[in-house]
């Protein structure tokens, strides 16, 4: 770290895997044309489950996917990945598969960082419940038919050691996990990683939460997922962020990875910049269930305003956590209001979520990932499903369609089981 010299940090690539695209252009698109990515589960065995739909990739082919890193790898680290990729776990690949894109994306193929200055920080916890779930069914029927890297592959820590494994990387890296907060968490740690010099590159990944049909059970009793039968056979209609008839939120597999730079480096290297972080603050409710409160989550936008110098006029677009639970998102609506008072009706906000559904720890990169896109292109995706919209929510939530806008600051919301708020705040680069 150079003495005096303030660093900043700013995001040069990015790679998403989630249930409306594997590309940013793909993804893009779908978010723009209001596609929802949900549907009956195929991959889990839901028959004793109340809650049949979700944004299930269990059937996705990452050994077809993988093809589009052939001039990167070569044939032969190729070959060493596909051989990986039969042993180990859903999230590590899929976080593995983000992480190559991004990787691409920022032209590091090409022209490289140093492995000793690059953290690899994945978002999440429980990553591998349903790898762990089938596992044990196993494990009960005959013990010796357990699989053989059972003790390897399903801890968490796994998932980032895969993607240093492939990437050559031996930075700091670690897991932190805070929920459906996980992912801003990861981009905090990432940050903070360059800001204080330990590294000039940070790979923030969003890792792929591999749910059990008990975790989506779990969710059934205390009334928090999507179960009235009408949504289980139109299941496109079923996550309605906003909508006076929300009725609870979807689960859906998906992850993404945000590559970081110090500024300085991605300038030398010629790179593509998505957007500068400016800083991600965390805070709690003091409460372990999952109630959401709009005071301390009003209280942490406006600490996370102050504490980057921004003034509140300055943010226009608000990516929402906003899953469609029916306190949750009345109470980040609240939030928003406290936080930016007679600036509020003046911000754009939209909710990803009723097209990709909630897919978790990984849920703040994912949507991060769509916002900078917007921010890129200069055009707001719609929030889809909002068939009447709820008499209190009463900013622009893009419900009529796509908005053309250019984001000049945004907030990104992401509010987690356990009572943990995570906000982060990026702004479009301009030099």
């Amino acid at each position: 770290m150079v003495s005096g010299m303030k660093r900043r940090v700013v995001i040069t690539g990015m790679g998403t895997f989630n249930p409306l695209g594997d590309t940013l252009e793909g993804y893009y698109q779908a978010l723009l044309q209001g596609r929802s990515g949900i549907r009956r589960w195929r991959s889990l065995d839901m028959k004793d489950v109340e809650c049949k739909i979700g944004g299930d990739l269990g059937d996705y082919d990452f050994l077809a996917a993988m093809e589009r890193f052939r001039a990167e790898l070569g044939p032969e680290g190729l070959k060493k990945l596909k051989k990986l990729f039969r042993t180990t776990s859903f999230s590590a690949k899929a976080a593995v598969l983000c992480s190559l894109a991004a990787w691409q994306d920022a032209g590091l193929f090409a022209k490289g960082v140093d492995p000793l200055r690059t953290s690899v920080i994945v978002g999440g916890h429980n990553l591998n419940s349903n790898y762990i779930f089938e596992n044990t069914k196993r494990f009960l029927v005959d013990t010796e038919s357990m699989d053989p890297l059972g003790g390897v592959e399903a801890i968490d820590p796994n998932v980032p050691a895969v993607i240093t494994e492939v990437l050559g990387l031996q930075g700091p890296t670690l897991t932190v996990g805070g929920a459906c907060a996980s992912g801003n968490l990861a981009l905090r740690e990432g940050f903070r990683d360059i800001l204080a010099g330990e590294s000039d590159t940070a790979v923030v990944a969003g890792g792929l939460f591999d749910m059990s049909p008990g975790d989506i059970q779990a969710s059934v009793v205390i009334n928090a997922v999507v179960v009235k039968p009408e949504y289980q056979d139109h299941p496109e209609k079923a996550s309605r962020p906003f909508d006076a008839g929300r009725a609870g939120f979807v689960y859906s597999h998906g992850a993404g990875t945000l590559l970081l730079e110090e500024l300085r480096q991605a300038l030398r290297r010629g790179a593509t910049i998505y957007g500068e972080v400016l800083g991600v603050r965390v805070n709690a409710n003091a409460s372990h269930l999952p109630a959401p409160a709009s005071q301390t989550q009003g209280r942490l936008i406006r600490e996370l305003l102050a504490a980057t110098g921004t003034d509140p006029r300055e943010v226009d677009y608000v990516s929402c956590h906003a899953t469609g639970t029916p306190a949750g998102d009345l109470e980040e609506i609240r939030a928003i209001k406290l936080a930016f008072g007679d600036h509020a009706p003046r911000l754009k906000l939209n909710a990803a979520k009723s097209m990709l559904g909630h897919t978790c720890w990984a849920a703040p990169v994912v949507e991060t990932i769509g916002s900078l896109l917007q921010m890129k292109h200069g055009r707001l995706h719609p929030t889809i499903n909002i068939d009447r919209l709820d008499p209190e929510i009463d900013l622009e939530v893009c419900a009529a369609g796509p908005v053309e806008h250019q984001i000049k600051c945004m907030l990104k919301n992401s509010f987690g089981f356990g009572g943990i708020n995570a906000c982060s705040l990026i702004r479009r680069y301009e030099g």
